[in-house]
């Protein structure tokens, strides 16, 4: 579970990074403190479903650049 984990954190940050924003931008816009955007982007911190879907909505991308294929995922372990 802990490569998913990394693996979502990583997209996140790759979708963030497109959109040309900070970490600090992207927890404004959560109302969340710029090290918990920190530690989902490393995979350290599990996250919710429900935190994923407002950061894919905020992030305007698609779901599938979110979550991990199953052959990424087998590629990661």
């Amino acid at each position: 579970m802990r490569t998913i984990t990394k693996i979502i954190g990583k997209n996140i940050k790759i979708a963030r990074i497109k959109k040309d924003w900070s970490q600090a931008e992207l927890a404004h816009r959560l109302n969340v403190e710029q090290s918990y955007v920190s530690r989902i982007e490393s995979g350290t911190i599990a996250i919710s479903f429900q935190r994923i879907y407002e950061i894919i909505i905020i992030l305007d991308c698609d779901i599938n650049e979110i979550f991990p294929s199953i052959s990424d995922i087998k590629k990661s372990t």
